[in-house]
């Protein structure tokens, strides 16, 4: 039992990093510039707040721009660590003979680990956008004017 109020713990703390990198992401208007990365945005804030209710944590964390690329290290621990609190909600409830998870919160973790899965997909595009400094900007459709047809408005 003491294993499960660990991992829990850890849980809730690294939902907290990536919370907090969320929060700093999402106040970077060059960021927020993009539809994409928009969506993306509110997808992992809709995650965090999910995962808050299953691991909660109060703990307070600064975020440094360097800390952008954790998005991928912070997703995969989360699953591995609710991977491991099914398996140990699942020990418990063999070893007690009772059922210590119920089935809602059993279709709960089922659908947070989809979610991750999901997110870690898109994160991958969004580094990449990132890697490419793709991340604003407008999109000309058209061929350029010279500064010659743009004062003659051919």
């Amino acid at each position: 039992m003491e294993n499960l109020k660990r991992e829990i713990q850890e849980l809730g703390e690294s939902n907290a990093r990536l919370g907090a990198l969320i929060d700093y992401l999402v106040n970077e208007k060059k960021l927020m510039a993009s539809k994409a990365n928009h969506i993306f945005m509110l997808d992992m804030q809709d995650y965090v707040a999910a995962l808050n209710g299953l691991a909660p944590s109060n703990a307070k964390i600064s975020v440094v721009p360097q800390e952008i690329k954790q998005i991928n290290h912070l997703l995969t621990q989360q699953y591995e660590l609710m991977k491991m609190i099914q398996r140990q909600y699942l020990h418990v409830a063999v070893a007690e003979g009772e059922q210590v998870i119920n089935e809602k919160q059993q279709r709960i973790f089922k659908r947070l680990l989809v979610i991750n899965q999901l997110l870690l997909q898109d994160n991958i595009l969004f580094q990449s956008l990132l890697e490419a400094k793709k991340i604003s900007g407008t999109i000309r459709i058209g061929e350029k004017k010279s500064w010659f047809q743009r004062l003659l408005r051919r």
